[in-house]
């Protein structure tokens, strides 16, 4: 699951019961920060209920102040500032050396709809855009065009689906909602089995698990993932990663050219590269998306990965897991998967 929806679920949950909550989100940052604008945590009554808004250094000071805070009113901004000795020191002597803007609402039934409204988006895969003033106003957009809320703030939310990324106007934050990642694995061996765990409990990912051996597909050694006999490709498209854990060369080679020809936009293969050469003289794979001429140490163009996985010297099903997270997670967000520290310019 992701963090949103247990934020999301958290205050439903809350607001149900009838018991008061806070929600904590970061709305504007400057400097370095741990999380980006977007990121939330719930309070209730009884202390933390989800989410989180930073590496563990504000969570503390929001725990303790965000009630006194919110009295006399339903929402407000608090930043870092050096020149008024009752807020909060946000970032500066916190260990990132920034300043974070973080808005503090009292639940009401309106965010609770609003988290509601995102919770369906995460779970339907559809994707949107929620504007959130420093006053706590919101309008949640769709790309349909039904939107909900302030509409004074369409102008602004209809910018960010249409340049498909989060914005600040206007003392506004834009954020655009996108569904969390979705990985289909062929293969249901013992390899798979902490790459589910890895991808479900930790990053909340949406994974299905696919194969057509009824003895080892089994829901209960797949928690959090669904499992099926076959999986219909044409439903794959370029934000979706693919990887092929069959250890079956003939599973492989039915497969491989299927999902060479769809719209998958990652497609890792396990095994070594003479293997995946063996695979790739099928006929059927043609045209390849290996480029032969430029060997094979970066001989890949796209999103084909073969081996599959970042070079981290993995040598156990664990160990596999985290180099192959980590390259789908590289490759979606358009980054190289190298160190940090060769990295010019700023980390976000």
């Amino acid at each position: 699951m992701t963090e949103l929806l247990r934020v999301a679920r958290a205050a439903q949950a809350a607001f149900a019961l009838g018991e008061s909550a806070i929600l904590a989100t970061v709305i504007r940052v400057g400097g370095s920060t741990y999380r980006r604008p977007g990121a939330r945590m719930l309070l209730t009554e009884t202390g933390w209920a989800a989410g989180s808004i930073s590496g563990g250094c504000l969570e503390n000071d929001v725990l303790q102040r965000a009630w006194w805070r919110t009295e006399n009113g339903p929402a407000r901004v608090v930043y870092d500032s050096t020149q008024e000795d009752e807020d909060i020191e946000w970032g500066f002597g916190l260990g990132c050396n920034g300043v974070v803007e973080v808005l503090l609402e009292r639940l009401n039934e309106t965010t609770v709809a609003h988290l509601a409204r995102l919770e369906r988006w995460q779970t339907e895969r559809t994707i949107g855009v929620l504007a959130t003033t420093g006053e706590g106003k919101r309008l949640a957009l769709e790309p349909s065009g039904q939107f909900w809320g302030e509409e004074l703030l369409l102008a602004g939310a209809q910018e960010a689906l249409e340049s498909q990324k989060s914005l600040w106007r206007d003392e506004t934050f834009f954020e655009l909602i996108t569904p969390s990642q979705r990985l289909v694995i062929y293969g249901a061996g013992h390899d798979v089995v902490p790459l589910v765990k890895v991808a479900t409990e930790l990053l909340g990912w949406q994974v299905t698990v696919v194969d057509s051996r009824s003895l080892t597909l089994h829901p209960e050694r797949f928690p959090g993932a669904s499992v099926v006999p076959s999986f219909p490709l044409t439903t794959l498209d370029s934000t979706d990663a693919v990887v092929l854990m069959t250890h079956s060369f003939s599973a492989d080679q039915e497969l491989l050219p299927q999902l060479l020809a769809s719209q998958v936009g990652y497609l890792g293969l396990l095994g070594p590269h003479r293997r995946t050469e063996r695979l790739l003289e099928n006929p059927l794979c043609l045209p390849l998306p290996w480029n032969r001429e430029e060997g094979r140490g970066d001989g890949f163009k796209d999103g084909f990965r073969a081996p599959l996985g970042l070079d981290i010297g993995a040598d156990n099903p664990e160990e596999i897991a985290l180099a192959l997270v980590a390259e789908i997670r590289a490759w979606s967000a358009g980054r190289s998967g190298g160190p940090l520290t060769l990295r010019e310019g700023p980390i976000h």
